[in-house]
């Protein structure tokens, strides 16, 4: 990583540790939908430091929020997502959002009802793949208003 790419770093890191301890909660049955999931698709556009970021910010936002030790291996989901997000940003972002969708929601409805044994395992992957598509399309919708919008102005800016 590039000294160029910590700024991005550090901006990811903070809008997924904020956007989950510091802004109010959105309950979705058993799930909370977490605010930093939104930005998610944006690694297909901010690439590495992105991920590295996000990761970086879901296990500072988990010990902030959930200390047990399952709970720390959230991240390492996100992080293999978010790769895979980067990764078909080639021929679809919107393919690489919904196997981050698959890949987070598998591990969250099975790490729910452990952390919380009131919940069931059927309660929680509904509850949980909700939120997660919720969160993570409308970060696909927000990437696409803003990778159109680069693209208008690269071509503004293009010699004619």
């Amino acid at each position: 990583m590039k000294l160029g790419d910590f700024g991005t770093f550090v901006i990811f890191a903070a809008i997924y540790a904020a956007g989950t301890i510091g802004l109010p909660k959105i309950s979705l049955l058993a799930y909370q939908v977490k605010i930093g999931e939104i930005p998610s698709a944006f690694v297909a556009l901010f690439g590495f430091p992105a991920i590295l970021g996000l990761t970086l910010g879901q296990f500072i936002a988990n010990l902030g929020v959930e200390a047990s030790p399952i709970a720390m291996l959230s991240p390492v989901f996100s992080f293999v997502g978010l790769l895979i997000i980067y990764r078909s940003r080639k021929f679809s972002t919107l393919a690489g959002c919904i196997a981050y969708i698959v890949i987070t929601g598998f591990w969250l409805s099975v790490m729910l009802p452990i952390v919380k044994p009131e919940v069931s395992t059927s309660q929680a992957a509904i509850s949980v793949f909700a939120g997660q598509f919720i969160a993570v399309i409308v970060g696909y919708l927000a990437y696409l208003v803003t990778a159109r919008t680069l693209s208008k102005q690269g071509q503004s800016s293009a010699p004619q």
